[in-house]
């Protein structure tokens, strides 16, 4: 069913309106719309509306959620993390469909109905993490979309074959092209860019890049990839995720990156990590850089936190970043709302006719007593279908 009627409900904590989606798709939107035959209604009960969240960076290969608990082994580094994590996979007794749809499910229960997820792609892995995903996504697709980033999570100039895989991935179902930390995992900034921004431009990809790397390398790293996106006329095409440079660099360093990054059109990702500094998100969406923040690692071999809940996520924004007034909190709120689905393309969305037929039921005073008190989400709607009620998945 894509024709809903929600009524009673206050669209951005405004005032009182009825929302009708017709064939999946908003029709008209205020106070006391007709009913219609066949149009099923659902009473809001005066809770706020809003679009939906945006969960713009996850790793749905890598996931254990909804799986018994998993204790954290945490090597002394990236590169014994990554490999810890291969020998891991190895022998977990559940496949990538199982925990890819455990996780879709659970984030769309928390109000998210689109999803961009890294896949790893390596010449151990081929393309099986993809293929899972996909499976997954099979179960779950009338309710979430989904944009999947062909990820080299192992190393790309140092796993020869890797890029070739990356690149048929692209035709069977990924439509980013992945990178990762070009001096430290394959120690070849240069080659590592020119690979995978060589695939993105043959192809017509986009590009979302895990940079990890701190200080002066990973401001050395910015402008390089500012530059390729430029003369490869890729703006707003290229994402960098974590970018933690940006919170740890020398301040005229990253103020000088700030405006580079904006005049590139190159976004920026924080999953507002707990033990290092992230990037001044407030900052760079006031000088125009495209941001928004994810959940990134959760419940997996990395991370033991994380619930695929945004709210929790913007929360958790805020409170690194001492919000306290209204303005402040809703801004925070806009990162995992409004700032992701502008980050990340989506079209159609918001609250308006026309737009596409998806909003999440959340009661609540205003927005920023939402995301301060972070309450369960009483409906999520993608295209005028039901598809999770009081926090739970509607099968």
């Amino acid at each position: 069913m894509t024709d809903l009627l929600v009524t009673n409900v206050r669209p951005d904590a405004g005032q009182t309106a009825d929302i009708l989606i017709r064939g999946g798709r908003i029709a008209a939107i205020g106070a006391n719309l007709p009913r219609e035959a066949g149009v099923p209604v659902h009473d809001g009960r005066n809770a706020v509306a809003i679009a939906p969240f945006v969960e713009p960076h996850v790793h749905l290969d890598k996931i254990l959620w909804g799986l018994p608990w998993h204790s954290i082994n945490v090597p002394p580094s990236l590169r014994a993390m990554i490999d810890n994590e291969v020998e891991i996979r190895k022998n977990l007794r559940w496949d990538v469909e199982e925990r890819a749809g455990n996780l879709m499910r659970q984030c769309v229960a928390m109000g998210s109905t689109h999803i961009r997820s890294h896949v790893d792609i390596s010449t151990g892995y081929k393309l099986d993490n993809l293929h899972g995903v996909l499976k997954a996504w099979e179960k779950t697709k009338h309710a979430v979309g989904l944009e999947l980033v062909a990820f080299p999570q192992i190393g790309l100039m140092i796993d020869p074959g890797t890029a070739d895989l990356m690149e048929a991935a692209l035709d069977e179902g990924a439509s980013v092209i992945g990178g990762i930390d070009p001096a430290n995992i394959d120690g070849d900034p240069k080659g590592h860019l020119d690979t995978i921004f060589g695939i993105a431009d043959r192809k017509g990809a986009k590009i979302d890049i895990h940079l990890h790397e701190r200080g002066e390398l990973g401001l050395y790293e910015l402008a390089m990839i500012a530059e390729r996106t430029r003369v490869l006329g890729m703006q707003n095409r290229v994402i960098v995720s974590h970018a933690f440079c940006l919170g740890d660099g020398p301040a005229d360093e990253v103020d000088a990156i700030i405006d580079t990054l904006a005049e590139a059109g190159i976004g920026i990702i924080s999953a507002v990590p707990g033990e290092i500094g992230f990037p001044p998100m407030f900052e760079l969406a006031r000088r125009g850089v495209r941001c928004a923040v994810a959940s990134d690692s959760l419940r997996d071999t990395w991370n033991p936190h994380g619930n695929g809940d945004m709210l929790e996520r913007c929360w958790l924004l805020s409170y690194r970043s001492y919000c306290r007034t209204d303005e402040e909190l809703v801004a925070a709120f806009d990162m995992g709302t409004k700032r992701g689905a502008a980050l990340l393309d989506l079209e159609g969305y918001g609250l308006r006719a026309g737009c596409e037929g998806s909003l999440v039921l959340i009661e609540g005073e205003n927005l920023a007593q939402i995301l301060v008190d972070r309450p369960k989400r009483n409906l999520v709607v993608k295209r005028g279908r039901i598809v999770a009620r009081d926090g739970a998945w509607v099968e």
